[in-house]
């Protein structure tokens, strides 16, 4: 009897697929760091976006370029670098206005909810600071 695990499974159909379609992750850690890390600040702009405000055509953009971004990095393509360098100047300047803006008009912690958000875009700025470094680093790996 032999036994096969869904994680055994999977990473095996994913092999299949990605020799087909010559797609191969990347190998190196710290293209993975920053892809998981853009993809974490997709994900973040889109829920924000559905749950506050789907007017904020801009942030839904920011988050899908994001979200492309992520998935160029971690099939380790040259696209990911040219979109990560686009990504940074704009995700950075949306996060630091949208923090000045908020301090500015209601403080740095005047309730929990204003606390969290305000936290969440510091955390935004750092991630794409991190990633555009781990990105930098390892160029010369991407194809």
């Amino acid at each position: 009897m032999i036994y096969v695990t869904p994680r055994y499974a999977f990473e095996r159909e994913l092999k299949t697929l990605a020799g087909k379609a010559g797609l191969e992750r990347a190998h190196a850690p710290g293209l993975l760091v920053a892809s998981a890390i853009f993809f974490v600040l997709g994900a973040y702009g889109l829920v924000f976006s559905a749950l506050y405000d789907t007017g904020l055509i801009p942030l839904i953009a920011l988050s899908l370029v994001s979200l492309a971004t992520g998935v160029g990095v971690l099939l380790g393509r040259r696209f990911g670098f040219w979109l990560t360098l686009l990504l940074f100047p704009l995700g950075l300047a949306e996060a630091i206005v949208t923090l000045l803006y908020s301090v500015k008009l209601s403080g740095w912690y005047s309730n929990n909810a204003v606390l969290a958000f305000n936290a969440s875009l510091i955390l935004y700025a750092v991630g794409l600071i991190i990633s555009l470094l781990l990105v930098v680093d390892k160029r010369s790996q991407l194809r």
